[in-house]
């Protein structure tokens, strides 16, 4: 069979350049192919024409998704059209995380126009933990739950065959006479190394990608912590379950070898749990990618000055780091589970240790104050991240903060998703701040971020550690963006 995933745009309407590829769906993409399906993954976010665009131009340009969605000869939607009929898939599948609902329906409905016998499977986020919503959709025949690459392998046997026996396919929700069946629960994948290698030559137009839109790699799935505003546990569970460190650098040397990349971002959700797994996957970078630097994710309580020097050793230039809040009512809030000083301990160990650091801020909580939004702001310039990254609380259902967020009145009952993103305030408040000047504190908070982002201070700092004299073209690359980050 022919199997098109699509990954649906909404940055891109707003002008923002997307640096990362679908790897859900690549992995999806190499299941498939295991089962001898043609397939191909067409990311609607990639436009390699597109500039770099800072979060100011994003949040005021972000109405632009909402038009869009409105206009049927938008060239984006063109673009989806054509892709569809040449490519001619008898399967299509579309990942959703929630602000990409409008878009991916839209989608569906576009394809069904092209094919009206096309099959059309939603996964992803949304539909995991919103499959009856989903479905209400004309268009929509499936939607997965959960992990996608064996249940949307035996579904796609299952449609190649002739009995068409869905129900004996766990994750899988779909229409049967007139009504909605969700079958039994899938168990997670309990050996992430016998998945097949995320498969980015499946990606449409590869060759418009750069290295560094295809450096991401997944070591491991699960976060065990429990951040109230995080969707992450909705896929993977709080359950942290590893690919082992062999498998890992097979991936990496093969990226290295395939697609020129020289630096790799580890997308784990918590990159520092398993200590001793970063020590061998340390000594491992060590010894077989000489030459290659890395950046990850991990948390203020999970790092030391033991483990930082080893990273440091084995080529991490880049550490982010999720703070959240200045505030120690709203970390409460948020589940955060961290204080402040814990905060100020480990910003000490990573400057001690010259390893630059990106800091990641949120605002917009429900019941938070316009002062504690402030007290965000104060306390990033206090730590002063080599990098500041900021972004509006966006409520995704089934985490804690939605369930608030509903209870205190911010969320609607038929929510308009097409506006809960993280650099969008477009008429939204919160139950303490209202609307208009919500989005008058938005603007001030994130061009306050910019303009930090902006001193020659950090700029420089984030010069000295890209590493430029081993990849050239990564000069390149900085310098476009800083010039579109210094327009605005």
């Amino acid at each position: 069979m022919k199997i098109l995933l699509v990954e649906p745009p909404y940055e891109r309407f707003a002008g923002f350049r997307c640096e990362w590829y679908p790897m859900g769906l690549a992995s999806i993409a190499a299941a498939c192919r295991a089962r001898g399906h043609a397939v191909a993954v067409y990311h609607a976010e990639h436009d390699p024409q597109a500039q770099y665009a800072s979060i100011v131009k994003f949040s005021e340009q972000f109405n632009r998704y909402k038009q869009a969605l409105e206009t049927d000869a938008h060239p984006v939607w063109q673009e989806v059209s054509g892709v569809i009929a040449a490519f001619k898939p008898d399967v299509l599948g579309i990942s959703i995380m929630t602000p990409k609902v409008p878009s991916a329906l839209k989608i569906a409905a576009l394809a069904r126009r092209i094919a009206p016998g096309l099959v059309v499977v939603a996964g992803g986020q949304h539909p995991t933990l919103l499959a009856d919503q989903i479905l209400g959709a004309a268009e929509i025949d499936f939607a997965v739950r959960g992990e996608g690459e064996e249940t949307f392998s035996e579904l796609l046997t299952a449609l190649a065959g002739n009995a068409k026996n869905f129900g004996a396919i766990a994750g899988l929700s779909y229409k049967s006479a007139g009504r909605i069946v969700h079958n039994a629960q899938r168990g997670l994948i309990g050996d992430l190394d016998a998945l097949p290698m995320a498969a980015r030559d499946a990606l449409l137009d590869l060759a418009t990608y750069t290295p560094v839109q295809l450096n991401m790699v997944m070591g491991s799935r699960g976060c065990p912590y429990r951040c109230g505003f995080c969707s992450s546990q909705n896929m993977w569970t709080r359950r942290v379950r590893y690919r082992s460190v062999a498998n890992l650098m097979g991936e990496i040397r093969h990226i290295r070898r395939q697609h020129g990349v020289q630096n790799v971002t580890f997308m784990d959700d918590s990159f520092t749990v398993n200590k001793e797994r970063v020590k061998a996957l340390c000594a491992a970078l060590r010894e077989e990618a000489r030459g290659l630097t890395w950046s990850c994710l991990t948390r203020v309580d999970m790092v030391s000055d033991e483990i930082i020097r080893l990273m440091k050793k084995a080529g991490c230039t880049k550490i982010d780091i999720g703070i959240e809040s200045g505030n120690p009512r709203v970390l409460g809030l948020i589940r955060k589970d961290i204080t402040l000083e814990q905060i100020r301990q480990a910003v000490g160990i990573l400057r001690r240790n010259g390893m630059f650091w990106s800091g990641f801020f949120m605002f917009g909580f429900p019941t938070e104050t316009e002062q504690e939004v402030r007290d965000t702001v104060r306390f990033m310039r206090e730590v002063r991240p080599d990098w500041a990254n900021i972004s509006i609380f966006t409520p995704y259902p089934g985490t804690p903060l939605f369930d608030l967020a509903r209870e205190k009145g911010m969320i609607p009952e038929h929510p308009d998703y097409a506006l809960y993103s993280h650099q969008s305030p477009a008429s939204r408040g919160t139950d303490t701040i209202p609307p208009q000047r919500f989005s008058a504190l938005s603007r001030e908070i994130l061009q306050s971020v910019h303009a930090y982002n902006s001193s020659p201070r950090v700029l420089l700092k984030r010069a000295l550690t890209r590493g430029y004299a081993k990849n050239p073209g990564l000069f390149l690359l900085d310098a476009r963006k800083v010039f579109s980050w210094l327009k605005k």
